[in-house]
């Protein structure tokens, strides 16, 4: 990604902090167009993988036709799609959205203990039957 490319979506993503089109939970939408597609219309169907940081998560999914790889936090959500599992590993995520109470400096601490069910949930996707008894097993 080129630095005026960078510069353009953290402009954007900027705007749509101070004016969010959408704001959904705690989550304000920064990305439209993402939020346009995959909601109501992302159904999970297994779990690959998931790997969890001290400041993050990324889980690693796919439905019938594509592959996903979610990054997130209990401040932000982010997502990249992909046709292989091969490409996750070297595209770009794209900021889907930001938790509302980091934007309020003088609030609670957010929690950190936010899993792909509660995004699902927030966010409109479906988790299929193997895809929850794989969230069981990997957490």
């Amino acid at each position: 990604m080129t630095e005026e490319t960078l510069l353009k979506k953290l402009e954007l993503y900027y705007n749509k902090i101070k004016n969010p089109t959408y704001i959904v939970g705690n989550w304000i939408i920064v990305n439209d167009d993402l939020y346009h597609k995959y909601k109501n219309k992302l159904n999970i169907s297994s779990i690959n993988s998931i790997l969890h940081s001290e400041n993050y998560s990324i889980i690693v999914f796919e439905t019938k036709k594509q592959y996903y790889a979610v990054k997130y936090s209990s401040n932000f959500v982010c997502i990249r799609e992909s046709d292989n599992e091969y490409n996750l590993i070297t595209d770009d995520y794209d900021l889907l959205g930001i938790n509302k109470k980091i934007i309020h400096i003088n609030q609670e601490e957010t929690n950190n203990n936010i899993t792909i069910i509660d995004l699902a949930k927030d966010l409109g996707w479906k988790l299929g039957k193997k895809a929850k008894k794989d969230f069981e097993q990997f957490d």
